[in-house]
């Protein structure tokens, strides 16, 4: 799968969060139904101060040293980018992420199966070298659920 490499200025996001990890698979059911549940609340309507209201982040982040696929933990945030972080509702967590260099993939189809198929490429991928510090999918109109959905998988690099 190809990538471009850009340079993404710093941005505030604010969110849910959910602790997981790759042992056992274990984020392979807890992340959808983070998901599930996030909808269910309502909870980006819960955000103040959106910049766009249209764009959503999935955020990977707060890698343990440790992090591999069979071992360590990460955080999983839910939200948008917000203008300032002054006022944090109840539940919600704000996360500052700084500028940082990305190879980004697009995951483009039927939109499940397209997010999932790039998800397996990254992690196979060995042309990119990863910091493991802030990755994040970016939801916007185009990501639609349907057979057309364009997905952007923003991959922190060095």
């Amino acid at each position: 799968m190809s990538f471009e490499i850009v340079l993404m200025p710093a941005m505030l996001m604010m969110g849910v969060e959910l602790q997981t990890t790759f042992r056992d698979n274990a984020c392979l059911s807890a992340i959808p139904a983070f998901w599930a549940e996030a909808q269910k609340n309502n909870i980006l309507s819960k955000i103040p101060n959106k910049i766009n209201p249209n764009v959503t982040l999935g955020l990977y982040t707060n890698y343990t040293p440790d992090f591999s696929l069979t071992s360590g933990q990460y955080s999983f945030i839910i939200g948008t980018p917000v203008d300032n972080i002054k006022t944090i509702p109840q539940g919600m967590v704000a996360k500052e992420i700084p500028q940082s260099k990305y190879a980004v993939f697009t995951a483009q189809g039927p939109f499940a199966t397209a997010v999932g198929k790039a998800w397996m490429e990254i992690w196979q991928n060995k042309d990119i070298q990863r910091t493991f510090t802030n990755d994040f999918e970016w939801y916007d109109s185009n990501s639609t659920n349907d057979e057309n959905s364009i997905v952007k998988i923003y991959i922190a690099i060095k």
